[in-house]
């Protein structure tokens, strides 16, 4: 097989640096036409939310005015430096402060009557429903039911109890309800205006947006209109009254002053407080504490549920038990009953042919009590453990409400102590504010009353804007687009990078440095691949492992290939399965094989062959010297194949065994008698058995599981093989998803399957 193309996208990160290949563009590029249809799915989806969301949105108008600070005027006496501002950058950045002040604001909304209009009401306005309201049951705020609402909003109060306020007047209330609609107008039209100085001079460019474009123009004109005649207003009213009793408060503010700022800085230094107090800290710290206990309270609901379940059906006599979700994830209950299943079969065997108190029917029965034991043990080990992690979760919840109640605590205190540092912090600027007018003004107010004038102008009106400045509906479309398209790409290509298996025949050359000897099917629904291939003789499967003949066949043409060893880099890779399988599929081509368990310490080719019981086998013939061989084989029920089981010698070391002469000269005897010998192993990683018998054998042949052994551990298992001189055939992919392996095209040889050819030659 050739060069692949998309599996390579998994191991570039590493292949850049080990084996200095160059950026495989095409690769990715190749990748993303396969997955294209998700990739164009994902563009689609998000692209209609996008253009949904930008028809959503009102559109917008932008009005602008241009006013100029710091004009000289024409004084009867020489007192420009005391009338007229100056002309520096740092008092335009005073002045457009003063027109984003909320008391400027408000005289606006007063002069044009904004109140009367929907946009600065709220109460005016009427409800709107939009595309998305569904998205509002997303907001985790929305799941908190009321009543926990209303007790945190209790709990973050004042504790003290306070007297009940005392019941207003009509009118009274009739002023607080306009203060609101005032104060909220004003937030309102602050939002929308922008005010920017122009930079290196004194013109100051006031932009008012709104959903009205005449509104926009009104406002942008009126608000530069104001501030000359509040600044007209204050020159005027400070003059007037300055003449009487500037010089008696004087003294008085200046003391005020002293007093006012060291009373600031005694409070800061006696609740530890910055110049800047920020409780957004501690707020997001209480959402944080909030958010994590919903959270927490959800996961011990859960816990409590699964495990009243287990309770229940344990209390009912375990009926049902195993429909449990943690029974059926046990994979030690899943081989107990396996194993159970097995004993009843072997049971209603014997019933027919012996009665029920012959010593092998006792036997079964004995054998079947001690697997339920094991299986109610292992339930109830599992139902301890749920209560333990109850356990948990309730000391989570509880500790969680701990911190969420210090939280609101020191929330709530430290906006008292703030509350109280920004009321001292504002009587000690207006007290500064004030003594440092008045002293000014003192020196001049007697000689310059009546002769004040606005040093500001407006040189260009705001006109009806044509066009909304917002939003660009074109551009937002096209921006989501993009944004899809390339995030739909990233991640198609990040989760193929983060895929640590092997695909490909092309790719494990590329990781191991060997070739790949065959690729084996994995078989459909619950069926064991050594019993699919002898009930479906031409299947895509049996073929798979008659290709895996010849090329082992082949791999050392100078020398036939008598004994084989299959290994793997860790358990669960497919390696037994594998053996039984090769070793039926070369059996029923008439040839002599047979197969030898060769993981003494975790044996399982007699179980899945159905041998039950122990029986004398490899360590034993080692151990016993010159016996004849038939003694110790054993004849595989459903083929032709002969068996070696582990042998029953356990004191025997089985590194020891593999490593001796004895066991040399049996695998020559082996080699004599059969056409093949194939030996199960341990995996590589697991002992050393597999690099000892390795070196006896005349080729290896190391599984690797299709798209889930690790590189790095399967390269790591190669290596110990290769500095064992051990004779490696080649490597085969074990259970091969063809449908996945087609569809996607990892490499050259995925094509054929991509087309759909592969499966006209084969019936199943």
């Amino acid at each position: 097989m050739t060069d692949g193309q998309p599996d390579r996208l998994a191991t570039t990160a590493w292949e850049s640096e080990e084996s200095g290949q160059s950026f495989p563009l095409l690769d990715y590029v190749q990748l993303l036409w396969f997955r294209r249809r998700l990739i164009l799915a994902i563009t689609l989806f998000i692209s209609v939310i996008g253009y949904i969301q930008a028809n959503e949105i009102k559109n917008v108008y932008s009005a602008m005015s241009t006013m100029i600070i710091g004009v000289p005027e024409s004084q009867v006496m020489d007192f420009k430096a005391v009338l007229s501002r100056s002309n520096s950058f740092g008092d335009v950045h005073s002045e457009i402060e003063v027109l984003r002040s909320r008391g400027l604001a408000a005289k606006v909304i007063e002069r044009l009557n904004l109140l009367s209009d929907a946009e600065f009401n709220p109460a005016l306005r009427e409800a709107e429903k939009s595309s998305f309201d569904f998205l509002r049951y997303l907001d985790p705020r929305t799941w908190i039911p009321a009543s926990w609402k209303q007790g945190l909003k209790e709990a973050m109060g004042v504790a003290t109890e306070r007297a009940p306020p005392l019941p207003l007047s009509t009118q009274e209330q009739e002023a607080q309800q306009q203060l609101r609609l005032v104060s909220t107008a004003t937030d309102i039209l602050l939002g929308k205006l922008k005010v920017e100085a122009i930079e290196f001079g004194n013109v100051i460019n006031i932009t008012f947006t709104s959903l009205d474009p005449k509104m926009a123009a009104r406002v942008a004109n009126e608000m530069p209109e104001a501030y000359i005649v509040d600044q007209l207003e204050a020159k005027f009213e400070a003059t007037e009254k300055a003449n009487s009793w500037l010089a008696e408060q004087l003294s008085e503010l200046e003391t005020k002053v002293v007093e006012s700022e060291r009373a600031v800085e005694i409070y800061r230094d006696e609740y530890g407080l910055a110049a800047s107090s920020d409780l957004n800290i501690l707020d997001a710290q209480l959402s944080e504490s909030n958010s994590q206990l919903i959270i927490a309270r959800a996961e011990r609901a859960e816990v409590d549920a699964r495990l009243a379940q287990l309770r229940r059906l344990l209390a009912g006599g375990g009926q049902g038990v195993e429909t449990a979700t943690e029974v059926m994830s046990s994979t030690l209950v899943q081989e107990l009953r396996a194993q159970e299943a097995q004993a009843l079969s072997r049971a209603s065997e014997l019933s027919i042919e012996y009665g029920p108190k012959h010593p092998r029917m006792l036997q079964v029965q004995a054998e079947l009590v001690e697997i339920r034991e094991r299986i109610h043990s292992e339930v109830e080990r599992i139902a301890k453990g749920m209560e333990q992690e109850a356990e948990f979760a309730n000391t989570r919840v509880a500790s969680l409400e701990g911190s969420l109640r210090g939280a609101q605590g020191q929330t709530s205190e430290q906006n008292k102590q703030a509350i109280q540092l920004r009321a001292l912090q504002r009587e000690a600027a207006a007290n500064r504010t004030l003594y440092e007018t008045f002293l000014n003004r003192f020196k001049e107010t007697s000689s310059t009353q009546g002769l004040q004038s606005s040093d500001a102008r407006v040189i260009s009106k705001a006109e009806v804007p044509g066009w909304p400045s917002f939003p660009n509906r074109k551009k937002m479309v096209t921006n989501y687009i993009l944004l899809s398209f390339l995030g739909a790409c990233g991640l198609v290509l990040g989760l193929q990078m983060l895929n640590p298996g092997m695909m490909s025949p092309e790719q494990v050359h590329k990781v191991l440095g060997e070739y790949v000897l065959g690729l084996i099917p994995n078989v459909p629904g619950k069926v064991l691949l050594h019993d699919y291939v002898l009930q479906k003789s031409s299947s895509a499967v049996v073929e798979a492992l008659n290709s895996l003949k010849f090329s082992l066949a082949l791999s050392d043409p100078d020398h036939p290939v008598k004994a084989v060893a299959v290994t793997s880099s860790v358990p669960e890779e497919g390696k037994t399965t594998l053996a039984i399988s090769l070793a039926r599929v070369m059996a029923s081509s008439g040839k002599k094989v047979l197969l030898v368990d060769g993981d003494m310490r975790r044996s399982s080719v007699g179980k899945r062959l159905g041998l039950t019981g122990k029986h004398a086998g490899l360590s034993d013939l080692v151990v016993a010297g010159d016996v004849n061989l038939a003694e110790f084989v054993l004849r595989d029920e459903k083929s032709t194949v002969d068996y070696l089981p582990p042998g029953t010698a356990k004191y025997a070391n089985a590194t020891d065994i593999f490593a001796s002469q004895r066991m040399q000269a049996i695998i020559e005897l082996l080699k004599a008698r059969y056409d093949m010998v194939i030996i199960d192993t341990p995996p590589v990683m697991a002992v050393a058995d597999a690099r000892i018998i390795g070196r006896a054998v005349d080729k290896t042949l190391f599984v690797v599981r299709w798209d889930k052994t690790p590189r790095k551990v399967a390269r790591a298992a190669i290596d110990q093989l290769r500095r064992a001189e051990v004779s490696i055939a080649g490597v085969v992919l074990q259970q091969v998803d063809l449908k996945r392996y087609g569809r996607v095209g990892y490499g050259n040889s995925g094509y054929y399957y991509h087309y759909g050819r592969y499966g006209k030659y084969y019936s199943a």
